[in-house]
């Protein structure tokens, strides 16, 4: 008899349907042709917590603790699922069990998923490795067939650990030494905090930034517009466009074609990027709906970091551009390119580890696709589109650039004609197939929004209707959106890398990880969501200011996480590795193992954001539920104002400007006592009251 151990209940009934394992069901299991199936429930067993190895370390924590640095790491199985944990226990007891078969997700948690039962339980039966990338019963028949030797993945398994050791180890010591240090709770994690630290720095980038401006001279010339370069100075720009006279030279013309390639396909992080930049999808909400695809068996697995498959997929690949073709309403779009799909550009063996890119499986021909929610059908719509793109023609247009001469000014005109709309015309009319797209209109790519140019010729002179004056204004960097912040992740530590190289990447976590990294960081309430950007809370922004620069490095986690890819790939010792984090620690409590401040306010770290500074006291004003107080508005200076006034909800926004500048701007919406709706501007009086001041 063997035990097959799934990471899930759906995913072990949907293998014990394939093998024959369902003639007979127990109490968390089934049983059937020779086979036992099982599950777990994800993780069943965690590494123990602190106060489980003494109760000197309960709270309250005291520095004389810390280190703390267990000899043997200790585990613990999870109350909630501790009788399925004894049941496979119980199945790995069995007399009639001789061999296991490890059936958890094919990577490096879903290793470790089944290596901590296994150990945990004192199991020493042999097992064997079960490695799929989709849930198609001819997959699992596949893999079965095909099935490896456990030992294969010791070194997978020892970087997971390798991992879990790592973050308990920095997670547990910085999180009670800076929470004892600052006189509050902080949770600080060997990857959360320097990614809160990327937020962090960009709000701060974007708040000291101070816009300039600049001019540039324009010249209208019937059916197209040329601009100088930029010019300091409004003075200076005027002078230029008063110099112009009624026709411009032609002085150079340069013509080039150029090409743009057709996109890889999808590995987890960029779906994640499109799903966020397209619909608004958090990444968790993109990871969970591909699960759910892939558990549904109409995706391959979704956990990878791969852009291409392997030389053996090149048949399937091309029978899924044709299913894709007849079963997506977009596939239409696709047939009328009329070309052969270029299967070869998607296969490079050598990019390939433990899974290939994403792809849909033969499923979605026999599926009923209103049994998926919205959100899953989406996500299944872009993978099946980023295939039919993958694999069509390149886009190809000309570019004309001429130089005009207008006065003592040259000006710069510039065109473009489309030569091949390929695989960007595709994605254009698949885009106008697919409903709910909330893509942002400054997504777009100025280069697509480019005119052709009339016919020009060097010396040619053209008529100029009129020179007119462009004032323009530096523009602060963006916050944040996820697609934009799993972009930083997924390239931190690569100061160098380009997007369109095929380089192996650092980064912060892995494709697995970094949904459940943002997840933390806004539970704990370090980070908000306002629409699709991520903001840093004042909370998350004061754990930054306080932890060193070794702790919010992105650099330095980067590297870590390389070696961690090293370690699963047999090149590096999970020993050495775990020898350098606890070199780290120590150090990390040596420099900051100081009393706690005594002025420390615990307010510092409020969930709350502060808006800026009482004007009565000093102190911060926070943005509570129903008003803007200040953190002694209980105390002796009680400065406060309601965030609702006459019926109109106040902005931040506002509330810092009536606390910087002493009022807020006109704003409209107020309601008086007798129904009118007014404008007016909130205005902070002598008597450090807020009032409405009617505009007139």
């Amino acid at each position: 008899m063997k035990l097959v151990i799934a990471e899930k209940p759906s995913v072990g009934n949907s293998i014990a349907k394939v093998i024959g394992a369902n003639k007979r069901r127990g109490e968390g299991y089934t049983e059937g042709n020779g086979y036992i199936v099982s599950w777990c429930f994800g993780h069943l067993v965690a590494l123990s917590s602190p106060e489980e190895y003494d109760k000197r370390y309960e709270k309250p924590w005291k520095f004389e603790n810390l280190p703390i640095l267990p000899e043997e790491f200790k585990w613990t199985v999870a109350e909630s699922t501790a009788a399925q944990f004894e049941i496979l226990k119980s199945l790995m007891q069995r007399d009639d069990v001789e061999e296991l078969i490890c059936a958890t997700d094919a990577g490096r948690e879903g290793e470790c998923v089944f290596r901590y039962v296994y150990y945990q339980a004192g199991c020493t039966k042999p097992f064997k490795r079960l490695w799929i990338s989709s849930m198609t019963d001819e997959a699992i028949r596949d893999g079965f067939s095909e099935l490896r030797d456990g030992s294969e993945y010791d070194a997978l398994y020892r970087s997971g650990l390798a991992r879990n050791k790592a973050d308990w180890i920095v997670g547990m010591n910085a999180t009670q030494l800076f929470t004892v240090k600052y006189r509050n709770m902080l949770s600080v994690g060997r990857v959360q905090t320097p990614t809160l630290a990327m937020l962090v720095e960009r709000e701060k980038k974007i708040e000291q930034f101070a816009s300039a401006k600049y001019y540039s001279a324009v010249l209208s010339c019937g059916k197209f517009t040329a601009e100088s370069e930029k010019i300091e100075g409004q003075t200076a720009a005027e002078t230029a466009v008063s110099a112009c006279g009624e026709s411009a030279e032609v002085k150079t013309v340069v013509k080039e074609q150029k090409n743009a390639n057709p996109p890889k396909l999808y590995d987890l992080t960029t779906l994640q990027r499109d799903c966020n930049k397209l619909y608004g999808y958090t990444a968790q909400q993109t990871l969970d709906c591909a699960q759910k695809l892939y558990e549904s068996k109409l995706m391959t697995y979704p956990r990878t970091d791969s852009n291409y498959i392997t030389d053996d997929m090149e048949q399937q690949a091309a029978e899924m551009v044709k299913l894709c073709a007849r079963v997506f309403p977009f596939g239409e779009s696709y047939d009328a390119l009329s070309c052969e799909p270029d299967i070869k550009r998607l296969i490079n063996n050598d990019k390939v580890s433990d899974h290939h890119a994403l792809l849909p499986t033969r499923e979605i021909n026999r599926y009923n696709f209103d049994n998926l929610t919205e959100e899953c059908y989406n996500v299944l719509c872009l993978v099946a589109a980023r295939l039919l793109c993958a694999v069509a023609p390149k886009h190809t247009y000309d570019t004309v650039t001429a130089e005009l001469l207008c006065g003592d000014t040259m000006f710069t005109a510039k065109g473009k004609t489309v030569v091949q709309g390929g695989w960007k015309q595709l994605e254009a009319d698949i885009k106008a197939h697919m409903k709910g797209i909330v893509a942002d209109a400054s997504d777009d790519d100025e280069e697509e929004n480019t005119k052709a140019l009339p016919p020009l010729e060097v010396g040619k002179v053209v008529p100029v209707k009129s020179a007119k004056l462009a004032e323009h204004k530096t523009t602060p960097p963006k916050r944040y959106t996820e697609d934009m912040l799993l972009s930083a992740m997924e390239h931190a530590g690569n100061d160098d890398y380009d997007e369109n190289e095929d380089v192996e990447k650092k980064g912060l976590g892995t494709p697995a990880t970094r949904a459940a990294i943002i997840e933390t960081l806004v539970k704990r309430q370090y980070v908000e969501r306002k629409g699709k950007q991520l903001i840093p809370t004042d909370k998350g922004r004061r754990v930054i200011d306080v932890v060193p620069e070794n702790v919010k490095s992105a650099k330095m986690t980067a590297e870590w996480e390389t070696t961690l890819q090293r370690i699963a790939r047999g090149e590096a010792s999970d020993e050495e590795f775990l020898n350098e984090i606890i070199e780290f620690t120590k150090a990390l409590i040596r420099d900051n193992k100081t009393e706690a401040t005594k002025n420390a306010n615990p307010f510092r770290f409020s969930r709350l954001p502060s808006i800026g500074k009482c004007p009565k006291c000093g102190k911060n004003v926070y943005a509570f539920p129903k008003s803007y107080s200040c953190e002694d508005s209980h105390g002796q200076c009680g400065f406060f104002f309601m965030k609702e006034i006459w019926g109109k909800e106040i902005s931040e926004t506002q509330a810092k400007r009536v606390l910087e500048k002493g009022s807020s701007i006109v704003l409209k919406g107020f309601t008086t006592k007798r129904g009118d709706v007014v404008s007016g501007k909130l205005v902070l009086g002598e008597d450090m009251r807020v009032r409405v001041e009617i505009e007139k």
